[in-house]
């Protein structure tokens, strides 16, 4: 029976109300345009040229030119669509970024090929909320066949010309349980939620019982039965546990954990192999700079023998029986998207939030280095693994009072990176990672944060522990980097350079 499928979908044209939406498999990941967007002298005419992103240097199409729309410019600040095609990867320039949805097979029509051209570049039209909307689905191999071994001979910087080592990274929540840091892939990481009233009536074996999340019924875990059985009298009290909700394709499952850390970013060659025959439920260890060890889980693993108990709480959902095989490992390209509608929720004075994908990690503000004569909201700067990055003290920031102790008691660094500059966020402390899809206009800001207005130009429901609901303010970092950290005047610099 045909299943619904998972779409990305984008504004090409915001004056057009131009849709057009991508296989999820396809996007890697959907990003602010990074830094300068260097020319190609030679590339096809839709190569607007390329980007470094990361470690690499990623084509960029103008869709418009590619499309052959009028208007082939793009207002405002576009966003880039990273996609995978054969081994390439390649960025999409679209108008504004819009949302991953499902569709179901009734709802895509595929184009009859008469009125398609000789590319086909359009394969299907997808009809959204019954039909007052529509999203024009992209086939990738069709949208390159002219111009595909353009981009994979001239692409980008010769990679084999100056050889060097690859750095890769993965990213890990962590999370406590038992004395014992551990850490499993975002890509996994689908939220996390207070722990709330949980229905026992399911409780059996190692299930603690059921978590009612949004309409959906959720099994939950205790992490201590998984990791340290040998340790469950000495659990600390259930109360002040969170549920670290799980996502892997359609089965969903919850892990309640003593308490969520950080989110890590790990070099892969730092990355501790097991021993051969020891490797069971364990990808392998990391070994922080302080000497403490990260078991970092292989969840599939750990999990497969209570797969029947999942399988049977997921029927809860649709009906439908969810197979061992559908909790393998998520596909590496799609890993951002479990992420996105995530919001990291942290406190300075009051609650504030940050779009999980702007947060690169979490880390305790222990190395922070104060620069003489710095003054303001600049704290001063940390070396972050060989770069230097500047702090911004968000109290002093947005014109709270000074925290008398804020260092000394557990104050956090939140990691964040737009355009080519790594900035570190000084908060008082990590709440939670909460998931909302709906936000809202900011209406009115008190006197004392008004002149960050910029920074703080929407917000979100946010549901506490004690179920009252408490509008959060978001920190738009793009804005916050742009319009008070000299960012623009640089970009704007580098931009007449080229």
């Amino acid at each position: 029976m045909s299943q619904e499928q998972l779409f990305a979908s984008f504004m090409l044209d915001v004056d057009l109300g131009l849709e057009i939406a991508l296989l999820a498999g396809n996007v890697v990941e959907a990003t602010p345009v990074q830094g300068v967007i260097r020319p190609l002298p030679g590339s096809v005419p839709f190569v607007e040229g390329i980007m470094q992103l990361r470690d690499k240097f990623v084509p960029i199409v103008n869709l418009k030119k590619r499309f052959g729309l009028g208007q082939t410019g793009y207002s405002g600040e576009p966003k880039i669509a990273v996609v995978q095609l054969y081994d390439q990867l390649l960025g999409l320039m679209v108008d504004d970024i819009r949302e991953v949805f499902r569709a179901e097979p009734e709802a895509i029509s595929p184009v009859n090929p008469i009125l398609q051209g000789g590319d086909k570049v359009i394969s299907a039209i997808i009809q959204l909320e019954k039909g007052k909307r529509t999203a024009e689905l992209l086939d990738l191999k069709n949208l390159f066949s002219k111009g595909m071994d353009d981009l994979e001979q001239s692409g980008v910087a010769d990679q084999t010309a100056l050889p060097r080592k690859e750095i890769t990274w993965s990213r890990f929540v962590v999370f406590r349980c038992c004395g014992q840091e551990y850490g499993v892939p975002v890509k996994y990481a689908q939220e996390i939620t207070f722990l709330t009233d949980i229905d026992e009536m399911f409780r059996s074996g190692l299930l603690e019982g059921a978590l009612n999340l949004r309409g959906r019924t959720v099994p939950v875990m205790n992490a201590a039965h998984l990791l340290a059985p040998d340790k469950e009298a000495e659990a600390q009290n259930l109360e002040d546990c969170r549920i670290l909700v799980m996502a892997s394709e359609e089965c969903c499952f919850g892990l309640i954990v003593e308490d969520v850390r950080e989110i890590l970013s790990v070099d892969n060659d730092e990355i501790l192999a097991m021993p051969q025959g020891q490797e069971s439920n364990l990808t392998g260890i990391y070994q922080r700079p302080s000497g403490s060890d990260v078991l970092l889980l292989d969840m599939p693993s750990l999990v497969c023998a209570q797969i029947d108990d999942l399988k049977s709480m997921s029927r809860l959902k649709n009906g439908t029986e969810v197979g061992a095989t559908q909790l393998r490992q998520p596909s590496a390209t799609t890993h951002h998207l479990i992420t996105e509608n995530c919001y990291l929720i942290f406190n300075v004075d009051k609650h504030f939030a940050i779009e999980l994908k702007d947060v690169r990690e979490i880390i305790e503000n222990r190395r922070l280095l104060n620069i003489p004569g710095n003054g303001g909201f600049r704290s001063g700067v940390i070396n972050l693994r060989g770069e230097i990055v500047p702090v911004i003290n968000l109290r002093k920031f947005y014109n709270f009072s000074d925290a008398t102790n804020g260092r000394d008691q557990g104050s956090r660094l939140i990691i964040c990176r737009e355009h080519d500059r790594t900035v570190a966020l000084e908060v008082d402390s990590i709440v939670t990672i909460y998931k909302q899809e709906k936000y809202y206009s900011t209406p009115s800001l008190h006197p004392k944060m008004a002149p960050r207005a910029d920074t703080l130009d929407r917000l979100i429901e946010f549901e506490g522990s004690d179920s009252t609901i408490e509008h959060v303010l978001v920190v738009n970092i793009y804005n916050l980097i742009r319009n008070h950290m000299g960012i623009a005047d640089d970009h704007e610099t580098n931009s007449k350079k080229q």
